[in-house]
């Protein structure tokens, strides 16, 4: 029989299947497919040692490809059937998304519908064959499916992009297996959680245990050069003892019991790593020199294949080696010229820990440099010796991700036997959470106690080995895996951040702590105590920069101040958050793909020595480039160092002109003027919650309280609901106030933008933060003055009147720069607007007393204020302050850290002045009573859609046509905290059409800031500083 006659008859076996009622079109057709591959590779292609096995299905799982192609058990290719006949151009839902996995993820793989087959191989379509068109073409795909199963890996290159697919595939099952609480890998994830990281999803879950097989498999395929008897049943065995952790772990992969699902890609990435040459392997892992990192080059490769955003997200797993090379030289220098090291790294008793090892980075780093001190100063003879009987049992590492700690085993791992270590022992790198209590527990997982037993074996080094050095890249996500609380009970870490939360015995009355919370000053304030648990020591970290001025941090630089000797700064900047004051013709690139900016924290404490701290600063600018050249070509003793002072009240750790410190520090601080106030609203979903008419909320809020969480979600593009948004939280909140009209509220946005919004004043609900102890008092006729106490921008503009409730970045959406704002008026029931005349002030009897005493003026009834005195005149008075550039410019070292503080003024005249000022700009920011004839035209044909903004011939244009008339440039380039006032406007209603009441409101917002810039300039006539 012929290809073409066989092809004919499994045409018909297929119809008269078909031609049965109780048939199905998929399931029913199964044995005549395979009987069919069967015997044509048997019979046509001579490959007799080729199975196809049926692969059963689980409805609860998304599966693996119906039909695997074993050779000789190993897996060839993958076969996905759809039902017969269905078009495989048009699949959809559960069909689609899976074939579409398959093809990204499987090297060689057929889709069929049983009449049509398609070969992909490396993702693309190779070739399509319909067997009742050509039998011919049919035989040419299966003839090249049979022989593109084994792959030949040549490069490194291409070993990471082919292992990134399959552990993509891994992934994907290992997830889906989750939903099974008696499968064996849920037990695994369960005592990951309970002995690792309690905040563990299993979706991360997934992702740490399919990088961690796939990166065992690798480790233990790199021991094998030659690829003898590889296989994942022998990996176990074949991993170095330096690892008992991943050997203890690969005997449950060799488990019987393991599912499936999970097994068949691991059988795939078998066949892959069985097909590295022995070339590859050692042109890729081999250290030719000491700022190569080859396994971390191959492991970002892999993640840029297996998933670029975490690639983006892990970035900080890879430290570029000249920050790495800066930190290991000064720590080194610091151990010899501080502690009486001669030795530094090298000297036998000094034993060193990187707490957040990731990779290895830093501890490679080490052993490199004491390779090259030992060589040089005793000779290699001595440095084979010095590995297996000194080295290793003095360096240790805490990693709390498997992937990156099997990394760094891996990598030390080659290093070191490329040195002549023998591997006898015992890598010190654990598989621990550096933050939790070193306490050892005594409870043990039956099928996963070798987890126990290894965060148990880091116990002894957190606690009790005497580190001297600890060094490394902490994590710097602001969200931290590690909690300070757990209900109401601090945690071990959340108690020596208690530390941080107080000053010179006294504890910040700061509402906002919640950058204390980040991963980075955690790992600080752990080192801190570590050292000081020994005595003496020295630390070294890239961080995060923000510690070094930030107002919250205050109390944290006051306790390293009083732990340590010595501190240097060497500020590294390349923030992309904040505006920073750039020297002339240099570049301000970051060193890492991050956005936040970064500094090298270098501390030294001395034994038995209380002097107080000397702190050292240097900054670092220019490009990358020229950033890691200086890095490579200094060290603590040969950079340039400014020595500060830090004072109170807030230690900072930057250099700080304080020639008008006294001056500025004898006024009082809007947050002690005003008796309460608080940041602006958080919705947390602004597209969907802020809208530039009432009929839109209106609409909005209707239709989403009448369909499901799920139908809103998608309807809307709503992200994935947080801790303090959630979608059905957000319906309840309305449900539960169904007087539409009454919760629809204006709010101010933006400058001189006023939208609406459905406003209920509760938490967690249709807002995330709806501030409402605060924005009830602004639901009826008030002011408020809305100021950003914290400000990252080179220039201060930061203020703005308000009488709305008021969106927290109103005044600035920069990172920290949230605005807080400051009622004049409060209501004792705001739910009852028209009781005008019982409302209260919102300033403090202590500043109302003082200020009177300054103006020599007796307080009055019932507000207590200075004779003669109103509260807007007062306001008036601290808001042309705030508007003088004078004042702005003079005080801008302490504005940028705190509450604004007003001088009080000099007399009732000086007063009387500046508070008419401020008056006239309050009535210009709220474009109350803006008369007079037009100064601006509209003039062009056209629809009046916004669509390119620019300042160009003294007019603002919209479009290529329309335009606004005669704009000075001081009034187009106008900025009120980070926005420039009149582009952001516009930008914010691109791809709309102006309507004519928006046209004549930006003429008069033109006006507005015109006006304001001339009153500026006469407060300046005015001030007395």
């Amino acid at each position: 029989m012929n290809f073409q006659t066989r092809c004919e008859q499994y045409l018909q076996d297929l119809h008269r299947t078909q031609a049965n009622p109780d048939a199905t079109p998929e399931l029913s057709l199964f044995p005549h497919l395979q009987t069919f591959l069967e015997e044509i590779t048997r019979n046509y292609f001579s490959r007799g040692t080729i199975t196809f096995t049926q692969e059963p299905r689980r409805i609860d799982q998304i599966g693996r490809p119906d039909f695997i192609a074993r050779d000789e058990l190993l897996p060839l290719g993958y076969i996905e059937t759809e039902a017969y006949g269905r078009d495989l151009n048009n699949l959809t839902g559960h069909a689609a998304t899976q074939n579409t996995r398959f093809i990204e993820n499987l090297d060689n793989f057929i889709l069929t519908n049983f009449v049509e087959f398609r070969l992909y191989t490396d993702g693309q379509l190779r070739s399509t064959a319909n067997v009742e068109d050509s039998s011919e073409n049919l035989e040419r795909l299966l003839e090249r499916f049979l022989s593109a199963g084994r792959v030949q890996i040549g490069t490194s290159e291409a070993l990471a992009k082919h292992l990134a697919r399959r552990t993509r595939e891994l992934q994907i099952q290992i997830e889906t297996t989750l939903t099974d609480e008696n499968s064996q890998i849920y037990s695994m994830f369960s005592a990951f959680k309970e002995h690792l990281l309690a905040t563990l999803t299993p979706d991360d879950f997934a992702d740490m245990y399919a990088q961690t097989l796939a990166y065992g498999l690798f480790a233990a395929r790199c021991i094998l050069p030659n690829g003898t008897n590889f296989s994942r049943h022998t990996a176990a065995a074949t991993l170095p003892k330096s690892n008992p952790f991943l050997i203890q772990l690969f005997h449950h992969v060799d488990s019987p019991t393991l599912e499936k699902n999970v097994t068949y890609i691991l059988d795939d990435i078998e066949i892959l790593l069985q097909n590295v040459s022995k070339e590859t392997l050692r042109t890729a892992f081999s250290f030719q020199t000491h700022l190569e990192d080859p396994v971390i080059h191959f492991y970002e490769t892999f993640l840029a294949e297996y998933d670029p955003q975490r690639r983006v997200d892990r970035g900080v797993y890879y430290t570029p080696p000249q920050v790495i090379s800066y930190i290991v030289r000064s720590v080194d220098s610091l151990l010899k010229t501080e502690l009486n090291r001669p030795d530094g790294l090298a000297d036998d008793s000094t034993l060193i820990l990187d707490p957040a090892t990731g990779t290895g980075g830093f501890l490679l780093a080490v052993l490199d440099h004491i390779r090259e001190y030992i060589i040089t100063r005793y000779g290699t003879g001595d440095w084979n010796q010095y590995v297996n009987a000194e080295l290793v049992k003095r360096l240790f590492g805490f990693e709390l991700l498997v992937a990156p700690y099997t990394i760094a085993h891996l990598k030390l791992g080659l290093f070191l036997q490329e040195q002549g270590w023998q591997a006898t022992e015992r890598l010190g790198i654990y598989l621990t959470n550096t933050l939790e209590e070193p306490v050892e527990r005594t409870e043990r997982l039956a099928l996963a106690e070798f987890i126990s037993d290894e965060a148990n074996a880091a116990v002894s080094v957190k606690r009790d080995e005497p580190l001297l050095v600890i060094l490394g890249n902490p994590p710097y996500p602001r969200d931290s895996a590690n909690p300070s609380r757990v209900g109401r009970r601090l945690t071990f870490i959340g108690r020596l951040i208690e530390d941080y939360k107080q000053i010179d015995g006294q504890p910040l009355n700061d509402r906002n702590l919640k950058g204390l919370q980040a991963d980075y000053v955690k790992f600080i304030r752990w080192a801190q105590w570590r050292i000081s648990k020994n005595g003496e020591g020295v630390l070294g970290y890239i961080v995060n920069n923000s510690f070094l001025d930030g107002p919250m941090f205050r109390g944290m630089r006051k306790s390293l101040l009083d732990s340590f000797n010595k501190i240097y700064h060497l500020n590294l900047h390349g923030s992309s958050r904040r505006t920073e004051a750039v020297p002339p013709d240099q570049d301000n690139e970051n060193v890492f793909d991050i956005q936040q900016g970064v500094s090298i924290l270098l501390c030294v404490k001395k034994c038995n020595n209380s002097t107080p701290a000397t702190v050292h600063y240097a900054d670092i600018w220019g490009s990358r480039e020229e950033r890691y050249r200086t890095l490579s070509e200094t060290d603590v003793q040969s950079t340039e160092w400014e020595v500060l002072f830090p004072t109170q009240p807030k230690y900072l750790f930057v250099p700080q002109e304080t020639g008008y410190s006294a001056e500025y520090e004898s006024g009082w601080e809007v947050n002690n003027i005003f008796d309460i106030n608080s940041v602006g609203v958080a919705t947390a979903r602004d597209r969907f919650t802020i809208h530039p008419s009432a009929e839109e909320v209106r609409e909005t809020v209707t239709d989403f309280v009448s369909i499901s969480a799920n139908e809103a979600r998608e309807r809307y593009s709503l992200p994935r609901d947080t801790r303090d948004w959630q979608v059905h939280l957000a319906q309840a909140d309305i449900r539960n106030h169904p007087d539409i009209e009454q919760h629809i509220q204006s709010i101010q946005y933006r400058p001189y933008d006023t939208r609406w919004t459905y406003y209920t004043g509760r938490s967690r609900g249709f807002h995330c933060t709806p501030r409402d102890a605060i924005m009830s008092h602004l639901l009826t006729e008030n002011f408020a003055l809305c100021v950003c106490p914290i400000v990252t921008s080179p220039t201060w503009q930061h203020v703005l009147i308000t009488n709305k409730i008021t969106e927290k970045c109103y005044v600035s959406n920069r990172a920290s720069e949230s605005g807080y704002v400051f009622p004049l008026y409060l209501y004792p029931n705001p739910e009852v607007l028209e009781v005008a005349t019982e409302r209260l002030l919102n300033f403090k009897p202590a500043f109302l007393t003082a200020f009177s005493e300054t103006l020599q003026l007796p307080q009055t009834a019932p507000f207590n204020l200075p004779e003669g005195i109103s509260p807007e005149e007062i306001l008036g008075y601290i808001y042309a302050i705030l508007h003088s550039p004078i004042y702005r410019k003079r005080y801008y070292e302490f504005l940028k850290y705190d509450f604004p503080r007003i001088p009080f003024p000099q007399d009732i005249e000086y007063f009387r002045k500046l508070a008419a000022l401020g008056q006239n700009l309050i009535n210009w920011h709220l474009l109350k009573d803006v008369q007079g004839p037009p100064r601006h035209r509209f003039e062009g044909e056209g629809d009046a859609v916004v669509s390119k903004v620019r300042y160009a011939g003294g007019h603002v244009w919209i479009n290529a046509t329309q335009h606004f008339t005669d704009v000075p440039e001081v009034v187009w380039n106008y900025e009120i905290g980070s926005y420039q006032v009149c582009e952001k406007w516009l930008r914010d209603r691109k791809g709309s059409p102006l309507s004519h009441a928006e046209v004549r409101q930006y003429c008069a917002i033109l006006v507005a800031i015109a006006e304001t810039l001339q009153i500026m300039a006469e407060i300046d006539r005015c001030v007395k500083f």
